[in-house]
């Protein structure tokens, strides 16, 4: 077969399971959804990384007191072995919980256990339960929520101290990472799913920390197995970055994200 005709034959490929796509919503892999259906364990899990991420946010903020340590002074009046002992004590409490954590039952890994998560168990492949962005059941996410809008995809995001890049502000990487996850939903209104090929940020205007960010983005055109989409974001109302990105869809067909 010449170059042109795989070529051609990809991209029949392709369309057609975007045909068979049009009958499902492929993007609510990544939406939120109703935790009725959910099990109570599941529930409890998420509970449990939403403690994480409160942990993560306050031993960040931990003060060590060594305001002028080695010129003289001890910091404030706890004195540095006293403080010292304390994290000791608080580091040895965690370590003894993750250790629990550990022994418990995995998701099984391809890269470790050889299995296929995404056949395995499908809610654990949905992006809304694993994503790094909106992950309910990922603790490294930060606290963002997706939605679908007819043909829109809206999200809400909010950064604390942990996402600071310059003093008060989200790290640009932060806001660029979300706009990633965004378009990367909104582009399955074309009806089908591709990998990040070029994703273009721009920066109108600092992004505040401890402030509802408001996200929204869409489909605009497709181009054989490129898929273009925008977005935009907003604090208080002020628009603070826009984005265009464009979606490769591999050869071998759409994108799996264990929503159909």
């Amino acid at each position: 077969m010449t170059e042109v005709g795989a070529e051609a034959g990809a991209e029949a490929v392709a369309e057609a399971v975007a045909e068979v796509n049009e009958q499902v919503d492929i993007r609510r892999a990544w939406l939120d959804e109703d935790e009725v259906g959910l099990s109570a364990a599941r529930v409890a899990k998420r509970r449990l990384v939403e403690e994480v991420r409160r942990l993560v946010d306050v031993v960040f903020q931990m003060d060590c007191g060594d305001v002028g340590y080695g010129e003289g002074g001890d910091g404030d009046g706890d004195g540095d072995g006293e403080r010292a002992a304390r994290f000791m004590a608080m580091a040895a409490e965690v370590g003894a919980l993750a250790d629990r954590v550990g022994e418990l039952p995995r998701i099984p890994r391809a890269e470790v256990d050889g299995a296929n998560v995404s056949q395995a168990r499908r809610q654990d492949a949905l992006l809304v339960e694993r994503s790094t962005i909106n992950g309910r059941g990922n603790p490294l996410a930060p606290p963002v929520r997706m939605w679908a809008d007819g043909d829109l995809i809206r999200a809400e995001a909010y950064f604390n101290a942990p996402y600071e890049g310059p003093p008060g502000r989200v790290h640009g990487a932060w806001v660029a990472a979300c706009f990633d996850e965004v378009l990367g939903c909104a582009q399955g209104a074309s009806g089908a799913f591709g990998f990040t090929g070029t994703l273009t940020i721009t920066l109108r205007r600092a992004t505040p920390l401890y402030t509802k960010i408001s996200y929204e983005a869409g489909f605009s055109h497709r181009e054989g197995r490129k898929i273009h989409a925008w977005g935009r974001c907003y604090a208080n109302g002020q628009l603070t970055a826009e984005a265009s990105g464009v979606f490769v869809v591999p050869v071998f067909g759409g994108v799996g994200h264990g929503a159909v």
